[in-house]
C-alpha cells in the first residue's frame, strides 16, 4: 500500500495569507526582516522540502515494489530448487531434508469400523474400578448411598 503523500495546512494558510498581503501591496515592509520578500522566501522553502519529502515516499514506495518481486521471485526459485532436489533425491531422502524439505508424515490408516467409547462394554476389572469409584467421592473417602 502507498504511503500517504504529506500536506501541509500551515503552508496552505500561509499561501492564502501572503496573497492578502500582496493585495494590499507588492512590497509590504514592516522592518526587523517582516516582508513580503522573506516571508515568500519561506513559503518557497517549506513548498521545496515538503515536494522533496513527497518525492522520497513515492520512491520508497517504487522500492518497496520492487523488493516484494524479488521476494516472489526467489521463493519461486527456492521451491523449483528444493523440487529439483526431491527429484533427484526422493522427499524421503536425507538430502531432500538438508536441502530445507520436511519429511511426509506417514499417516497409519485405521480400519473403517473402530467400537465407539458410549457402545463398549467394559471389562471385569473396569467394571470393579468404576464400582469402586462410585463408592467414594474420588478422593478416597467412602460415601453411602441410601
Amino acid at each position: 500500500m502507498a504511503r500517504l503523500k504529506r500536506s501541509s495546512t500551515v503552508l496552505d494558510k500561509a499561501m492564502r495569507r501572503i496573497a492578502g498581503m500582496r493585495s494590499i501591496s507588492e512590497t509590504l515592509e514592516f522592518g526587523e526582516g517582516l516582508n513580503l520578500t522573506e516571508y515568500d522566501a519561506r513559503i518557497q522553502a517549506l513548498q521545496t522540502r515538503l515536494g522533496n519529502y513527497n518525492t522520497m515516499l513515492s520512491t520508497l514506495d517504487e522500492m518497496a515494489g520492487q523488493i516484494a518481486l524479488l521476494e516472489q521471485e526467489l521463493r519461486s526459485y527456492s521451491e523449483k530448487m528444493l523440487m529439483a532436489v526431491a527429484a533427484r533425491y526422493g522427499r524421503d531422502s536425507l538430502q531432500y531434508m538438508q536441502a530445507g524439505g520436511t519429511l511426509r508424515k506417514r499417516s497409519v490408516r485405521r480400519s473403517g469400523a473402530t467400537p465407539s467409547v458410549s457402545s463398549a462394554t467394559p471389562t471385569p476389572v473396569v467394571a470393579t474400578a468404576i464400582a469402586e469409584k462410585a463408592k467414594t467421592n474420588g478422593k478416597g473417602a467412602r460415601v453411602t448411598l441410601n
